[in-house]
């Protein structure tokens, strides 16, 4: 164990020799494939944005195009600094097992997998945003910069999971909490000059298909136009996340046309039929087809919402909220006024167990009925409780729960519409 003060300068050698003696040297073949992680982000008044990689395997170099980097584009690099104590150096080169600031890839964020993710060491995420918040600005000569300063507090800190409503001209974040939207506020002004508040956090619920069923679409107007398009939705158990396949071969459907399909399955799914994220579900194209002159290459574009949506609205989806995994440790006298509590929070609870002359209890405890609960359990046991609480998943919401969030944009359903919106013919009228 190690301690200091940096402020002060106490412990920082101590610190450096530690970690020279028992860290692991880097290791990685410079010779093999390119595989490396971003890992931080810093915006240069010249060069823009200036990515900074940890590289596991392999060689990269100015100019080189690397696939991956930059959420799986293939932008040029333009420089490599290393920092020699206060000093950037252009080193040009980048290899295995070195860390240096790479100059080029303007799309870039934090944790995007630079080349091949096969030697990317597995990074466990220590939390996960389970509430969102909306932002907003004092007037609206400010929406702008503040478009552009929470986009770019997202791509340093992917988990805030920006949603810009353009038509609804809002912005929301993902959260864990009250506080990290001070920390926010905090950063937007310091950082930004901007003066932003947060409103009231909301739990994030998701969707799943509440049975199997097809959807289908067949996208053949107002021409030129034509794409078809037939889908299995299947649920599956929680957890799953999306799995898709296509069954459909490449004589009816060409394999450029199928891959933009696949790429557009999962946006699709961002909002069902009850506005929230679509999960833990199987999607299968079983049919699609295209024609050899009508065929625009964005049409499938447009027509893989409408199909999707139309395949939800024929299962039908079942609400998901989150749920945490509680350990809760109370003197005994507080006990069973604690019991009490969590059993009107919806938690599923076990048998209190003794230990000395306090009791625990372990359980799971739904989010949204539970988000003020840690502020209350200091007066509900005279600052004596204990509380630790990690995410366990999304379960099924019981009946009396209802959840609705507004969309973002035309609902596919309305096929007309959609296909106007899409195709910027909408009028805003």
């Amino acid at each position: 164990m190690l301690f200091g003060a940096s402020a002060r300068g106490i412990g920082v050698r101590e610190l450096m020799d530690a970690m020279v003696e028992l860290l692991p040297l880097p290791a990685g073949d410079p010779a093999g494939d390119v595989s490396g992680v971003v890992f931080k982000l810093e915006r240069d008044p010249v060069m823009g944005r200036i990515a900074y990689v940890r590289l596991y395997g392999g060689t990269i170099a100015n100019r080189d195009v690397i696939p991956g980097g930059a959420e799986g584009t293939s932008d040029k690099i333009t420089q490599i600094r290393k920092a020699d104590g206060k000093r950037w150096e252009d080193v040009g080169v980048l290899e295995a097992g070195d860390i240096a600031a790479v100059c080029g890839w303007g799309r870039a964020r934090i944790g995007d997998v630079v080349g091949s993710a096969e030697g990317v060491p597995g990074v466990r995420q220590l939390a996960v945003p389970l509430l969102t918040v909306q932002a907003f600005w004092r007037s609206e000569a400010e929406y702008p910069a503040v478009v552009a300063a929470c986009q770019e507090l997202a791509d340093e800190d992917p988990a805030l999971a920006l949603q810009w409503m353009q038509d609804e001209r809002e912005l929301h974040l993902k959260v864990m909490g009250p506080i990290q939207t001070e920390v926010l506020a905090s950063v937007l002004q310091s950082r930004f000059g901007l003066t932003v508040t947060f409103g009231p956090p909301s739990v994030i619920y998701k969707e799943t298909p509440a049975s199997a069923g097809e959807g289908y679409v067949a996208y053949l107007a107002p021409k030129p136009c034509w794409a078809i398009l037939r889908f299995l939705v299947e649920p599956l158990p929680r957890g799953s996340g999306l799995v898709y396949e296509s069954k459909e071969r490449g004589e009816r459907l060409a394999d450029s046309y199928q891959n933009e399909v696949a790429r557009r399955v999962p946006e699709a799914l961002r909002q069902g039929l009850l506005g929230w994220e679509v999960t833990d579900l199987k999607v299968t194209l079983v049919e699609g087809e295209h024609h050899v002159w009508h065929t625009h290459p964005l049409d499938f574009v447009i027509a893989t919402p409408m199909g999707i949506m139309d395949g939800l609205a024929r299962t039908g989806t079942r609400l998901l909220e989150p749920v945490l995994k509680f350990k809760l440790s109370v003197p005994a006298e507080f006990a069973g006024k604690l019991m009490n509590e969590l059993l009107l929070m919806r938690a599923d609870i076990g048998a209190p167990v003794p230990a000395g002359e306090r009791m625990e209890i372990e359980g799971r405890l739904p989010v949204a009925d539970s988000l003020d609960f840690p502020a209350r359990l200091g007066s509900m046991t005279k600052g004596r409780g204990v509380l630790s609480a990690s995410f366990a998943g999304y379960q099924e919401a019981p009946a009396g729960v209802a959840a609705e969030r507004k969309r973002s944009g035309v609902n596919p359903l309305d096929q007309a519409r959609f296909i106007l919106a899409a195709r910027s013919a909408l009028s805003a009228t």
